[in-house]
């Protein structure tokens, strides 16, 4: 059963990976998930996770029953959303009313279950203490409140000449789509640079013909740079924008980062152990090559850009307001999820966020923000890890570690171990200790003052 299993696990999610690149990319106009779940829900049936529970018990080695308990958690959560697939779609098609009524299946499943709650239910099959989690983002929160008001107050005042308190949240996008430096970042130059990159790394990415660049541009693309895992680690796609501008190229690197950690994931791994597992490590890859566009030496030395203080500066703000608004949501979620909130969801939603990010966020998207992966988490553990590890990094291959093939070596080893480890395992083999966010705090407030 379990070997017949694990065909059918990979077979899926070949199917759908390669179903969202070719839907994503323009290659197809109709998104057919909903048919490729519904012709492999013998996966989610509670019958099968029975059988694999006994299968666990049964498995002769400490790695067998650690990967057969995350087919067990795969098919768990399919079977939890299988329940609410219809009501996906018609939100799909535009019926946002039906969002509480999807909130309420879900709950419903879960307590079927034996769980008391979708929190209780996420924390067993991702073993993440959300709550612990939540209750570090709160005091991150503290600990760059000051920093953070007082760098919003000067971006709005000489961005937009506007004080703070009248900024809106569709001000904010600023930070993330701001346009003034772009001229330092050209269209033509993209695809050399992410080869001198990994060059640098000790990588020829030229060899690579498992990870293949899609930039061609079609009518229903959807734009911006992305990695799929068609087959890990055989078949990898990137699509990409290549029309320059800081934004395209920090979404190409993070993309690439996710792609070659990817590309680099052992064979000889169960398959359940290169796919599915932590979020956070992958997350984390592509952070390390987003962020060195926040890097003084390496923009000197790629872009020829020696005055990047401003550049730098406004990069981040847009990081310390991304990261506040997550630990904001990551607290909203796990109350949400863990029903605290009953008929105050609207009002924390709204409290929470205003205080993150600085600006007055009204109620309205409170059900919307929701994230069945609980996905705050997963990006704050993702954030506090690059953090750590990329000071690591330094102080074992100097300040220019991006050029040293030593770090790429390393790097090599690491993306090996595809998904097999939880992020916070990552951090405790190569001798980071626990994820800091004493010191992501720490960082951001720092980087905030850098000149």
């Amino acid at each position: 059963m379990l070997s017949e299993y694990r065909q059918r696990f990979i077979d899926y999610q070949t199917e759908i990976n390669r179903e969202e690149y070719l839907f994503r990319s323009g290659r197809k106009e109709l998104w057919e998930g909903p048919e490729l779940f519904r012709e492999f829900s013998d996966l989610f049936r509670l019958q099968t996770v029975d059988e694999l529970r006994t299968r666990s018990e049964e498995a002769p080695a400490k790695t067998d029953a650690t990967g057969i308990k995350r087919l067990i958690s795969f098919a768990l959560e399919g079977n939890v959303l299988a329940r609410v697939h219809e009501i996906d779609e018609q939100i799909e098609a535009g019926d946002e009313d039906l969002r509480a009524e999807r909130f309420d299946k879900l709950q419903d499943a879960v307590r079927s279950l034996g769980y008391p709650n979708y929190l209780a239910f996420r924390r067993e099959i991702r073993e993440v203490d959300y709550q612990s989690l939540a209750a570090k983002g709160i005091a991150l929160l503290s600990q760059t409140e000051e920093i953070a008001a007082s760098a919003l107050k000067h971006s709005f005042a000489s961005e937009c000449d506007i004080p703070l308190e009248r900024a809106t949240p569709a001000m904010l996008s600023y930070l993330k789509f701001f346009t003034r430096f772009d001229q330092h970042f050209p269209q033509d130059q993209m695809i050399n640079v992410y080869r001198e990159l990994f060059a640098g790394l000790g990588f020829k990415t030229d060899r690579q013909a498992n990870v293949v660049i899609d930039v061609e541009r079609r009518a229903h693309n959807e734009g911006g740079s992305s990695c799929y895992p068609i087959r890990i680690p055989e078949e990898i796609k990137i699509t990409a924008c290549f029309q320059g501008g800081q934004r395209t190229y920090r979404e190409f690197f993070r993309a690439a980062g996710h792609a070659q950690n990817y590309a680099w994931t052992s064979r000889n791994l169960k398959y359940e152990f290169r796919i599915g597992g932590d979020r956070a490590v992958v997350g984390s890859w592509g952070m390390l090559f987003e962020n060195l566009m926040r890097d003084r030496d390496w923009l000197h030395r790629t872009y020829g850009f020696t005055e990047s203080q401003e550049f730098r500066q406004t990069i981040e703000l847009r990081r310390l307001i991304s990261i506040r608004r997550q630990a904001a949501k990551l607290n909203y979620e796990v109350e949400f999820y863990s029903g605290q909130l009953k008929n105050s969801a609207g009002p924390r939603y709204a409290e929470l966020l205003t205080g993150a990010t600085g600006v007055q966020v009204g109620e309205s998207e409170y059900l919307r923000e929701l994230s069945d992966s609980i996905y705050p988490a997963d990006f704050l553990r993702a954030c506090a890890f690059e953090s750590q590890f990329r000071e690591y990094l330094k102080t074992k291959f100097g300040a220019h570690w991006w050029a040293s093939p030593k770090a790429g070596e390393m790097l090599i080893d690491l993306w090996n171990t595809g998904q097999r480890y939880q992020v916070d395992e990552l951090a405790s083999m190569i001798g980071l200790g626990e994820l800091d966010f004493d010191w992501l705090a720490t960082e951001l407030k720092e980087k905030s003052l850098e000149r």
